[in-house]
Formats: C-alpha cells, structure tokens, sequence
C-alpha cells in the first residue's frame, strides 16, 4: 500500500446536505461504513450516491449481500433519479448473496468477490463502488478476526486501487458494530450511523457522523427525510453565499395606525412575529399584511396549517380581507398543510421547496407553532429558526404567527420560543372587563425602530381592521363599551361645558349691552349737559352786560340813550 503524506482528498456523494456535514463529501479511495437499524435508508443512501455520479458522468458498481437485484431495482424506481440509474450503461448491479441451501464450510476468501467487483469497474470506469449488507456476506466467517481483516482487505484494496467504497451493515441495539464486526468502527476512516425512531407516533430518521478522520463536519444528529427525491438533510444544505442586504425600505401591515405605530411599517426582509391566544385575531393581521403585498405588486407565499384555503380565505373576507382576486392573478401563493401529517423536517423540506420554486417576495406562516405537533420542541425551533434564516438571506418578508405559551397563557411567552428570533414582535390579546370580551393589542418589540410602548384596542368589522383611539382612565386603558361609555360620557360633558360657554357669552353679551345702553344715555345726558350749558353761559353773559349798563355813568348811560331816540326820531314817520 502506498502512504504518502498527502492530504485528505474527499469524494463527493451528490447529497447536498451530507456534502454540507461533512465539508465536501466521504473519503476518496477508502471505504466508508454505514451502519443503520431496518429502515433507516441505509440502501437508498447507497443507491442515491451512484444515481447522483453517474449524473455527474461517473461509474458505480453495486454490490447486493441482502436484497435480489429485482428488489434493489424496484427501490431504486420509487425515486426521481431511479429511472435514469437503471437506463444507464455506467453502472452494474452485482448480486453476491450466499445461495440458498449451501453451507458454507471454512473460511471465506473475499479475493473472488474482490475480483468480480475489479472487472466491473473496469467496464462502467467507476468511481464509487456500494457493499450494501455486508454483514449478511462476514457473518458466514466462523472467525471474527478474521472477517475484521477482510474488512481491512476490502479497504487497502480500495486505497490502492482509488475506488470509493460505501460498506452498509445492520447496527444492533446501542452497538456502533454490525453483528460478527465488532471493532470495525476502528478500522475505517468515517463512519455514518442512520437510525429510525418512532416520535409522536411518527417514524423519525436521522443521520449522525460518528466519526470522520482528518476531517471537520458536523457532529450533532442530523435530522433525515426520504421522499421522491431520495435521502435529505434539510437543514444542512449550503445557505446562498454574501452577507444579508439590510434594507431601510419600509413595508405597510394592511394596517394605517399599527403602521404608525411601528414607525411606518416593517423593514423590508425582517420578520414579524404575531403571537396570542386563540381567537385574538391573529390570521386576520397576517391577511391584512399579505393583501397590502398583493396591493404594492409582490408576490406571497401564505402557508396555513390545518386550515384549508377555502374556509380561511372566506373568513378574512368577514373582515373586510379579500385575498381571492390575488390569489387568482398569481400574486398569493396558498399552500395548506397538516401539522400531523409529517415531522417538522418534511414539513420544512416543503416549505423550502415552495420558497424555491414560488420566489416570493413575503412569506406568512400561520401558525408557526403548529410545528410542535409534528415534532419535538428541538425539532420545531430548529425549523423555525433555519426558515427564518433562509428568508432572511433571501431578502423575503416574513410574518409568523404563534400561540401563546400554553404555560403561561396571560403572558408573552411564545410556544417554540420564536419571539427571541423575530425582529419585530406584536402581541394580541383579551381585555375582559365588565363582562365583555375586547382584543387588545401592543409592540413588545421592534429591533431599529422607535415603536409606541401603549397597548391599543383592535377593532374588527366588515369594513377592515384598525386601531382605536387610546382612552385612559387613571391608570387603566379602556376599551370596548367601556371606552364608548367613557367617550360619551366626555361628550356630554363637553357639552354641559359648551352650554356653560353660551351661557357666560350670553350673560357677558347682556352685560355688554346693558352698558352700551348706559353709555348711550350718559352720553345724551352729556349732551344735553353741553347744550344747557352753553344756554346757561349765553344767559350769564346777557346778564353780566346788563349789569354792566346798570353800572355805568349817567352820561354815558345818556348819550346811549340819545343816540338810541335820535335813532328811533328817524326811523319812525310821524
């Protein structure tokens, strides 16, 4: 065997998600040991990986131990990739499963099977090469040793040789061995270990990289999915490369006075959490943002659990919401799922395939809790998370709505703990107050902007969703009809104050005239006083030069007289 001191050179097996995990795929030119329980997908993970390099124009031998060939082709048709893997010219399945009936007696010399495998190679040119069951062939080895050493053969052949070699075998119980190969965990460079569990009544698979030399990847279990397309890991595929556009953009809730509130709206490819009780009008609020969407032009992808389209859109129409002209001019995307139906990875492998191939500008998820029902808690915040992640990166809106905690149904707490996530975060919920039943509604919080901290009554009616006016009493917000009481009761007392504004205006205008009336007589009275006056003056006058006369001389008071009775002789005819 030739060892150099040369680096770890890695193979890639098309999965994306594993070529994630393991930063680049499986060791080139060794074997690799998969070990799983019955239906962990330890066969199709092999079959997967030749389907996927013969894509890439590369060759595969498969070597079946367990299965007949017509069942290895039969799995291989229920997936995507099945068809084109068993047309092709650049693959050969083998079937060296013991014959049924013969016993095995001594040792079993694996060179033969080693050199079938070697003349396949040479006629597909293959890259990859699958033991699938293993186990099923070493068993028949009386010897343990000594099948740990064929394993040991297997793998310098592969060295030698540059083939890239996947080994399947059964796992038992805890044991990272397949039965008759314990210690063969040590022996090979990397090992995977599939598993199947039940969880909430559901069959759950994951996939864990116990060890992998020379190399970093993951170390956590990896949540694992098998549909059409064959063996996924979602959460584990590469995220787009380049750092996240952060935009100032702001975008309207559907809502004129929540928008106020938040500061003009919400940021443009940030996420805001809706979180309440039952029945606090949650759905309706992510209507509203996903017709406003629809009203700029943006295209919105609006996932529902356990509603379907048809009863929920007819709901928001109560409130004034219609989403139907949207949805049938292809601007809102209406997908309904099941919570109970799948885990929480299927249900997030979907969503990540709608958000490919819809390309959303928004993204309304309701509601995001749901999740729970599918999974584990680690299981829900782990989706949460990598959805919010993703849209995020992609510059998509994102409008989530929540339950309430079940724990603390009065409180804030979101189930799935998504509010530590979000940007943004409105709560909804109840003010019960003289037998009357109100929706409230207030910002927790809002990361950029400078948001109202007051808690506002949410009022529905046929007409649209908006936000009351804030009535204080004390230290108690009003709503409802308390918060009507309250407003006619200002307005009545408005009016007894105007009342008394007309009454004062009134007395003060009488006032007013009853003084001009004075002024008017005292100004006659004034007059009068002037002219009386100036009589009296004249009158005083006449009397001081009569007086006058009086007191003058005789003479002159003669020759006064003289000239007056000269003046007369003349004047009068005799």
């Amino acid at each position: 065997m030739n060892e150099t001191n040369t680096p770890l050179q890695k193979h890639e097996t098309g999965i994306a998600g594993l070529d994630h995990a393991t930063q680049g795929g499986l060791p080139a030119g060794q074997a690799t040991l998969i070990l799983g329980q019955a239906a962990a997908g330890k066969t199709v993970l092999g079959l997967q990986v030749l389907a996927r390099a013969i894509e890439r124009g590369e060759g595969g031998v498969f070597v079946t131990f367990e299965e007949s060939p017509g069942q290895v082709k039969r799995d291989a048709l229920s997936f995507d990739w099945g068809a084109s893997l068993l047309e092709s010219n650049r693959w050969q399945l083998i079937d060296a499963r013991p014959r049924l009936g013969v016993e095995v007696a001594g040792e079993f010399d694996i060179e033969g099977l080693l050199s079938i495998v070697a003349a396949a190679i040479a006629q597909t040119d293959a890259s990859w090469v699958v033991f699938d069951g293993i186990d099923q062939l070493l068993q028949y080895q009386p010897n343990p040793r000594v099948a740990i050493d064929q394993i040991r053969q297997i793998n310098e052949h592969c060295e030698d040789r540059g083939w890239t070699m996947l080994l399947t075998g059964k796992a038992t119980g805890d044991s990272m061995a397949p039965a008759h190969l314990e210690g063969i965990e040590f022996l090979l460079s990397a090992t995977l270990v599939l598993s199947a569990r039940i969880v909430n009544q559901q069959l759950n698979r994951t996939l864990r990289i116990a060890k992998f030399r020379g190399s970093g990847h993951v170390t956590s279990e990896l949540p694992m999915v098998i549909d059409a397309e064959g063996i996924q890991l979602p959460y584990h595929e590469a995220l787009p490369s380049g750092g996240v556009l952060t935009r100032n953009e702001r975008l309207s809730t559907g809502i004129e006075r929540l928008d106020s509130l938040l500061g003009g709206g919400i940021y443009r490819g940030s996420s805001l959490l809706i979180s309440g009780r039952p029945g606090t009008a949650k759905s309706t609020l992510a209507g509203s943002f996903a017709q406003a969407a629809a009203q700029r032009g943006e295209r919105t992808l609006y996932v529902s659990f356990d509603e379907l389209e048809g009863s929920y859109v007819r709901n928001l129409i109560s409130v004034g919401i219609d989403l139907r002209a949207p949805i049938e001019a292809g601007l809102i995307y209406f997908l309904s799922l099941s919570a109970f139906a799948s885990q929480v990875s299927e249900h997030f492998l979907a969503l990540r395939r709608a958000l490919d191939a819809f390309s959303p500008d928004c993204l309304v998820i309701d509601p995001i809790s749901a999740l729970l029902k599918a999974g584990a808690v680690e299981g829900a915040n782990m989706a949460t998370e990598r959805l919010i992640d993703l849209a995020r990166r992609r510059g998509i809106t994102t409008v989530l709505t929540s339950l309430s905690g079940v724990q603390d149904p009065e409180g804030e707490a979101t189930q799935g703990q998504v509010s530590t996530l979000a940007d943004s975060w409105i709560v909804l919920d109840y003010n019960v107050r003289a037998g009357e039943r109100n929706r409230s509604l207030s910002i927790v919080k809002s990361r950029g902007t400078a948001h109202s901290n007051q808690q506002r009554e949410l009022v529905l009616s046929p007409s649209g969703v908006t936000l009351a006016d804030v009535y204080e009493h004390g230290t108690e917000v009003l709503m409802g009809t308390a918060r009507k009481a309250r407003k006619i009761e200002e307005q009545e007392e408005e009016h007894r104050r105007e009342r008394k504004r007309q009454q004062r205006r009134t007395e003060i205008e009488q006032r007013l005239a009853q003084v001009d009336q004075e002024r008017q007589r005292l100004t006659s009275e004034l007059e009068q006083e002037i002219v009386d006056s100036t009589e009296t003056d004249y009158q005083e006058g006449v009397y001081r030069e009569q007086i006058k006369q009086q007191r003058a001389p005789l003479g002159e008071s003669s020759a006064l007289h003289g000239d007056d009775d000269a003046h007369n002789d003349k004047g009068d005819p005799q």
